[in-house]
């Protein structure tokens, strides 16, 4: 294959497949090189370069002070127009990658134990996140799965944009990682209606008892605003990717259902305002946290009957909907 991306710079979460995407480079036609740290990238890549046609680097950025170097880096790397790659995963992912290989992580010794030191280092590694202009998550991607992606990525194929809906609970903490973070708690709030508490935001019921509030639309319409509005000034940050979280009390209901009819509306809007690449990933961070505390206090959700037996799931005559619209 004729590689038009001659140098690729890869950083990542501990687990996430830096090795593995080196090597999957490396039967491409590219030199692998592992653990270089920031400020030794560009000596390295003019030594090497006027002998190799391919060169994939794997930064280390383990240490504070290699952090440090990333933004010196970064200017270079943007003044040669060599893309630099983050390779993330799922927290649960990297705990069962790590657990399988027997791997250990570099801040497990300072930590409490695995899952807090993949925390940790997410955190620490925002800073390269951020400056990346190609972000990758390997979480459901197998080996071939990750060389078709490297493959797109070198052989100059537009990447799709990224957009991350998050809902979360206030009382569980804030995410970290957003990019944008909407406060929704002066919403209606569905758990003081005893025939919607135990549902959650992805129940139509809920959403349409959300939706028939006035303050509800005019908060969901802003919200859709500014994220086509934004767009454009992120790509032009070269930032592939964005991660908007919206935040009610515990995560279940109205920021779980603004998640959702954002995602749904998003995903039938953008494409026709030359957006065809949007990706568009939901995450509902505390959604099962909020559901767990909610059975433990009031027990778990009455018995209901299901529309087959000409029964209906909750009493909503009483709830007035309005079209969404």
């Amino acid at each position: 294959m004729q590689v038009t991306t001659p140098i690729l710079v890869i950083a990542g979460l501990t687990g996430a497949g830096k090795t593995l995407a080196i090597q999957q480079l490396e039967q491409l036609g590219y030199v692998g090189l592992e653990g270089i740290p920031p400020a030794h990238v560009v000596s390295l890549v003019e030594a090497m370069r006027p002998h190799h046609a391919a060169l994939a680097i794997s930064l280390n950025l383990r240490q504070p002070h290699y952090l440090e170097q990333l933004p010196t880096l970064d200017r270079w790397l943007q003044e040669q127009g060599i893309p630099f790659l983050f390779l993330e995963a799922r927290p649960q992912v990297l705990l069962n990658r790590l657990s399988a290989h027997r791997r250990s992580h570099p801040r497990y010794l300072t930590t409490c134990g695995l899952l807090e030191a993949i925390e940790q280092e997410h955190l620490a590694l925002r800073p390269a996140r951020e400056r990346c202009t190609h972000l990758l998550d390997t979480s459901d991607l197998n080996s071939q799965q990750l060389r078709q992606q490297l493959e797109a990525l070198i052989e100059g194929i537009p990447q799709p944009l990224n957009l991350s809906l998050v809902s979360f609970g206030f009382k569980y903490g804030v995410p970290a990682d957003a990019n944008l973070m909407f406060d929704v708690r002066f919403l209606p709030n569905p758990f003081f209606q005893p025939q919607l508490r135990h549902l959650t935001g992805q129940d139509p019921v809920l959403q349409e008892f959300l939706f028939a509030d006035p303050v509800t639309q005019s908060t969901y319409r802003q919200i859709f605003s500014l994220i086509q509005e934004f767009w454009p000034y992120y790509q032009a940050e070269r930032r592939p990717h964005l991660t908007l979280a919206i935040g009610c009390t515990g995560g279940q209901h109205r920021s779980v259902a603004l998640v959702e009819r954002l995602a749904q509306d998003l995903r039938a809007t953008l494409p026709g305002q030359g957006l065809p690449d949007l990706n568009i990933q939901v995450h509902h961070r505390h959604l099962l946290d909020s559901q767990r505390e909610l059975e433990a206090r009031f027990g778990p959700p009455p018995a209901v009957r299901s529309p087959d037996s000409h029964g209906t799931l909750v009493a909503t005559a009483a709830i007035p909907v309005v079209p969404h619209g």
